[in-house]
């Protein structure tokens, strides 16, 4: 998957001439999917892999922290943005649940007691959805194309990213409470 992601976001920044592509940001997103997608593995294996070897690596937290930047590229390139009205809004939600339960599934079993998990990646959620949409803004919106609606999309994408953060949130305190109810003995 991270790959697939960097030969998108690279014939997405040398590939001239693709509309949908165009003022996005992309030799920045070059940057930064690849460096964000591998944070969460480097930090966890800096951090509990390295000092515990005993200790499972979360093989699926990591994927579903990478997926998002993975289904964003791959989106952009399909013209999915642009070709379907809702889709926008899918992936907002989308992958903030996405990726807050990944977070939520790393955090989970380090954090005491084990409630403060919903509001903590909820929160988090909520500041990554802010800081998103300030990059977005910054990247490609200020001075582009989209300026216009900004206002109003950036609103609903940050109340859709805050809201898949905190089902993601609940998901995952779900999720434990159940495997918590079904160990043996």
């Amino acid at each position: 998957m991270l790959l697939v992601t960097v030969a998108e976001l690279a014939a997405a920044a040398w590939v001239p001439g693709v509309d949908q592509l165009e003022g996005k940001g992309w030799p920045l997103r070059l940057l930064l999917y690849p460096t964000l997608m591998l944070a969460a593995p480097a930090v966890w294996w800096l951090t509990i892999g390295r000092r515990q070897p005993d200790v499972p690596t979360p093989y699926a937290a990591f994927v579903l922290m990478m997926l998002p930047f993975w289904s964003d590229t791959t989106a952009n390139w399909l013209d999915l943005f642009r070709s379907v009205a809702w889709w926008d809004d899918l992936s907002h939600f989308g992958h903030w649940l996405l990726l807050c339960s990944g977070l939520g599934l790393l955090l989970d079993p380090y954090v005491r007691p084990r409630w403060v998990v919903v509001p903590l990646v909820a929160g988090i959620g909520a500041l990554l959805a802010l800081g998103w949409e300030l990059g977005e803004w910054w990247t490609f919106i200020r001075h582009g194309r989209e300026a216009d609606g900004a206002y109003q999309d950036t609103l609903g994408d940050l109340t859709l990213g805050s809201l898949g953060a905190l089902l993601a949130a609940l998901l995952v305190a779900a999720l434990r409470t159940r495997s918590t109810r079904h160990r043996p003995g």
